[in-house]
């Protein structure tokens, strides 16, 4: 049990910390560094971010205070603060996340909204989440969906169980099959009414340019191969045949991957093919119908 600060000790109040900890992050260039202390604090005390505004005058155990520069070292290393403090949101939902998968994005929401839109008829639709990692797409799905069955499918086994952890967490695991699969190999003859994917589509070649945050999440994740399209290619090839006639499939793309992307997607005998643009106006996911 932490009994606080022992005689030769002093206290550190929880305001204090929070200058010093923007102050460090903000010379390793972090980006929003009095955010991130503050985020990284409050999880290193058990409490709710919004708890802390009131509560600066309060001391930090030494417990506590451990955890929080432990926490802050690894923020300091750019390492990603979903990782650190194992969590992201996504269409409002809270995830759990790791190092063993890719960190859900805000704009990938579009691919959710777009999936929804396309199977709005269908009263018991059977999707597919192609390269589901945290699961987040899977799951979304599965809630605004609840009579629809999901394939959650991927090539790696630690990103399945954070998936399946995530579906139990929101009480959709018993719609939601996880499927151990290099894309559509293990998939047998099923057809879906919509395929949904988030595949890697950075160029090789520039991973290694991109920031600092991103490098340390699963490459397999982020690269699409020299083109970048690489991903890509191979999932056309063999989606046709798992789709339903009139089916749909979404993926999401690199904002300078529309016009490649999509005569790719035309050459693989698709029609209806059109690109949607991301909240910030970039082209981000590509639809298109067998």
């Amino acid at each position: 049990m932490d009994t606080g600060p022992t005689a030769t000790e002093v206290a550190t109040s929880i305001a204090q910390l929070l200058v010093e900890a923007a102050a460090t992050l903000a010379a390793a260039d972090v980006g929003t560094p009095r955010l991130d202390a503050e985020v990284l604090l409050a999880a290193a005390c058990g409490m709710d971010r919004t708890a802390l505004y009131g509560r600066g005058h309060e001391p930090v155990s030494n417990r506590d205070h451990a955890t929080f520069r432990t926490m802050l070292a690894r923020r300091t290393a750019r390492e990603p603060l979903a990782y650190i403090v194992g969590r992201q949101e996504f269409w409002s939902l809270d995830f759990q996340v790791t190092a063993d998968v890719l960190i859900p994005r805000p704009e990938t929401e579009l691919l959710v909204e777009l999936a929804l839109g396309a199977v709005v008829h269908n009263t018991n639709p059977l999707l597919c989440d192609l390269g589901t990692g945290s699961g987040c797409i899977a799951v979304a799905l599965a809630r605004e969906l609840p009579r629809a069955e999901v394939w959650a499918v991927d090539n790696s086994p630690a990103a399945l169980h954070i998936a399946a952890t995530n579906a139990q967490r929101h009480g959709v695991a018993d719609r939601i099959r996880f499927l151990h699969s290099d894309l559509f190999a293990s998939a047998g003859g099923v057809r879906f009414d919509a395929i949904v994917a988030n595949p890697p589509y950075v160029c090789s070649a520039d991973v290694e340019r991109l920031q600092p945050e991103v490098r340390w999440e699963p490459r397999q994740a982020l690269d699409g191969g020299s083109t970048g399209r690489g991903v890509i290619e191979r999932v056309l090839k063999t989606a046709p045949e798992h789709l339903v006639d009139g089916g749909w499939l979404l993926m999401e793309i690199g904002a300078d991957q529309d016009a490649a992307v999509s005569a790719l997607v035309r050459g693989a005998g698709f029609s209806q093919v059109s690109v949607r643009t991301d909240y910030a106006g970039l082209p981000r996911v590509v639809l298109a119908r067998r």
